[in-house]
Parts: structure tokens; sequence; C-alpha cells
């Protein structure tokens, strides 16, 4: 099934990859996400693109208990959307982590880099995205 994430004829360039719901995926993300956005000459993205996967990733495997996740990588003219597919219908939340806290600071920092993000739910899951512009 695809979704409206998935979706469109806009899209540009697209990449798709199936990966362990594990902290150990976000590496392997963040070398998804350089290696793409070069070949889309899109660099100047690179180092916020890298930050916010590493959190969307690193948020799937420590809070959701899947096995599986789907990263998506998405061109469409000059905004990239990136989103993170997994099982949990948990919904993300952004915390008032505070100056001494060691964590906490996650999806904060999405919100911070995204011109926008937000929540779709899905069959059995949901995908957590961000729009970088």
């Amino acid at each position: 099934m695809t979704t409206a994430l998935e979706a469109g004829p806009a899209a540009r360039s697209r990449c798709v990859r199936h990966m362990p719901c594990a902290p150990e995926s976000a590496r392997v993300a963040r070398q998804l996400v350089a290696e793409k956005f070069t070949e889309w000459g899109r660099e100047d993205l690179i180092d916020n693109a890298q930050l916010v996967i590493s959190e969307l990733v690193g948020n799937a495997a420590r809070h959701t208990g899947c096995t599986r996740l789907c990263v998506l990588l998405r061109l469409d003219g000059t905004a990239a959307r990136i989103a993170v597919r997994d099982s949990s219908g948990a919904m993300p939340v952004v915390l008032g982590a505070g100056e001494r806290d060691e964590s906490g600071r996650g999806m904060g920092l999405v919100a911070l880099l995204s011109k926008q993000w937000g929540v779709e739910e899905a069959p059995f899951g949901k995908w957590v995205w961000s729009l970088l512009a």
C-alpha cells in the first residue's frame, strides 16, 4: 500500500530502505542521507538531515519496541522529506528538557530544524516525518 508520504508525481528523487529497528541503524541512515543528498545535489541539507534522521531512527529504536523500520528520503523541488515508519501507534512527544537533563531533546531538535514535521498514521504503525527546506 502506498501512503501519502510515498506517493506523488512531483517526487523528483526518492529512496526507501528497510532496516532493523535498532540504535545501530541510525549510523546506516546517516550514511544513506549523505549518499542520496549528494547524489541529488543537496549537500547543503546533509548536516540537518543527518541530525533529523538520527533522532527519528533513534526514537523508533528506543521507544517503540518495533523489530523493523522503514526510512524514506524524498526530494521535491527545493524541499526534502525525511520519514521513518515503525510499527508502534505511540506518538512522539516534544519534551521540555531542562538544562541539566541528559535526554529528552530529540523531537525538540527535529522541530527546530524542520520547516514542518508531523506524524501520519499507517496500518500497524505510523510515519514520523520532517520537511527540510
